[in-house]
């Protein structure tokens, strides 16, 4: 037996190891050094691995603290645009002009203060859309400067590099727009208050450089904005405007619109039936005050696209009560820029509904549930105008005319605008209180021929739009459902209605 205060090696957990290996009576055995060399080379091991054991598990520690402190930096090579590949220049925008047309006119105009809007005075100076035509670009911006103040058109490749020495000098006329003389090879544009200072925001430049327009009318549709949903309106006043023989609408977008009101707004524009302009700014909320902004984009979007636009809001329609619009049309002398028609209101007293019921929709459309209409009046008269004719649109009427044309007053026995005005706490919304107005108030309506094609094609749309179902899991192939975990599938089989989990 070992004597375990001296032998026993408790610090590294050994059982009793004794450094006596040999008696004394072995003492002059040959083997006795190379036992004790075995031994000691023994323990050196023991106790090394206890101690790497021990430092492993230490430097394990340092080692993740320093790894989480330490980031590893992967070398991007950025792409100069100067070295980018030349851009291929079509042969429409293969131009370069030295001025405008009609600056004379134009300046004549400034001086009048046609066409001129003070609003948000501390605005940042940035382009929101730019449309070249075949003497001209024009870009609209979202701030409005006194004409007088002088601007600067800057002109950018499709690399996005800077023209240098192209920069062209203007004014803001009309409104909250500047014109631009074209540039060969300029595919994006901005306007800023000298010539020289950093560009921060630039927008492509949209042709409009056509043999004809793309469409005979269009209409302007007034901004939507705010938190009411306003899928009815939209639905109703397009599909009115369809039947009137309109079959292009430009909608803007201020910021944002609730998701169920864009889903319609993206069908009609995948149909084909519509553009959708979304206005982003600094601001967090636009609303009627920036109304005027839609308008003036909308003028230039149309220029040379649409021979004529209607500009009216999604509450408003056109009615020709004498012959079919584009009849019309067709009879209106060459020399006419912009017609003029009355507008009657109908009372609309409540919420619009939030979202497409089938069942007792025809109760809720605005053109059956609401009569309550006021008398015919051009107090608030909107137009129907050609953009290439015309400069300044403003609410409710344009501000001016090119040279050898003139504008004309539609009687009210061929056409009028209808607009459902509501009643509940809005822009103006005691029109209604006006005893002018209460006195006068009658029931009327559309032809009850002219509802019911109205009614197919509302419906029509919004099933269409809203009427949608879940994936049903019968409909896809076994192999497929078998492909992943059943976690992946967003089906649901048809037989039971339970999810594929």
């Amino acid at each position: 037996m070992c004597n375990p205060i001296h032998n026993e090696l408790d610090w590294i957990g050994l059982r009793c190891v004794s450094l006596h290996l040999t008696t004394v009576k072995d003492a002059k055995s040959p083997f006795r050094g190379y036992r004790f060399r075995v031994s000691l080379v023994a323990i050196f091991i023991i106790i090394s691995l206890a101690f790497y054991q021990f430092e492993f598990v230490k430097f394990t520690k340092y080692e993740d603290e320093f790894y989480s402190k330490f980031v590893e930096i992967d070398t991007v090579m950025a792409q100069d645009p100067q070295s980018l590949l030349p851009c291929n220049v079509d042969s429409w925008n293969n131009v370069t002009l030295e001025d405008i047309s009609f600056k004379d006119v134009r300046a004549d105009w400034k001086n009048k203060s046609l066409g001129s809007w003070q609003n948000f005075e501390d605005a940042a100076l940035r382009p929101i859309s730019a449309f070249v035509y075949e003497h001209e670009i024009v870009v609209v911006t979202a701030k409005y400067i006194k004409f007088d103040k002088p601007l600067y058109c800057r002109y950018f490749d499709c690399n996005h590099v800077e023209l240098h020495g192209t920069a062209f000098q203007s004014t803001m006329f009309p409104y909250s727009a500047v014109y631009c003389a074209r540039r060969a090879g300029a595919n994006h544009i901005t306007v800023t208050r000298t010539i020289d200072e950093p560009v921060e925001f630039t927008v492509p430049i949209v042709n409009r450089v056509l043999s004809k327009p793309v469409h005979e009318i269009s209409v302007c549709v007034g901004p939507i904005y705010g938190a009411e949903s306003r899928w009815l309106e939209i639905v109703e006043t397009t599909e009115h405007h369809i039947l009137m023989g309109i079959q292009h609408f430009y909608f803007t977008v201020f910021n944002q619109v609730d998701t169920y009101t864009r889903r319609l707004l993206d069908d009609y524009e995948q149909s084909g039936n519509a553009k959708v302009t979304v206005i982003q700014t600094e601001y967090k909320h636009m609303d009627w005050m920036f109304h005027m902004m839609q308008i003036t984009d909308c003028f230039f979007r149309a220029r040379h696209h649409s021979k004529w636009i209607l500009n009216v809001d999604i509450d408003e329609r056109l009615v020709m009560t004498r012959m079919p619009l584009h009849s019309y049309l067709r009879t209106i002398p060459e020399d006419v820029g912009d017609i003029s028609f009355s507008s009657k209101r109908v009372q609309r007293t409540e919420n619009l509904p939030s979202i497409f019921t089938p069942e007792g929709f025809e109760r809720e459309v605005l053109f059956t549930k609401y009569q309550k209409t006021n008398s015919m009046s051009y107090m608030e008269m909107k137009v129907l105008l050609r953009p290439d004719k015309t400069e300044g649109l403003f609410y409710h009427w344009v501000w001016a005319r090119y040279p050898g044309f003139r504008t004309m007053m539609i009687p009210k026995t061929v056409g009028y605008v209808r607009h459902y005005r509501t009643t509940l706490p809005s822009l103006a919304a005691n029109w209604v209180k006006s005893k002018l107005v209460t006195d006068n108030l009658r029931n009327n309506r559309l032809d009850a021929r002219f509802e019911e094609k109205l009614m197919v094609a509302v419906v029509r749309r919004l099933k269409l739009v809203y009427e949608q179902r879940d994936m049903w899991c019968e409909e896809i192939p076994w192999w497929i459902l078998r492909m992943m975990e059943r976690s992946n599938y967003n089906c649901i089989w048809k037989v039971n209605g339970t999810r594929f989990a």
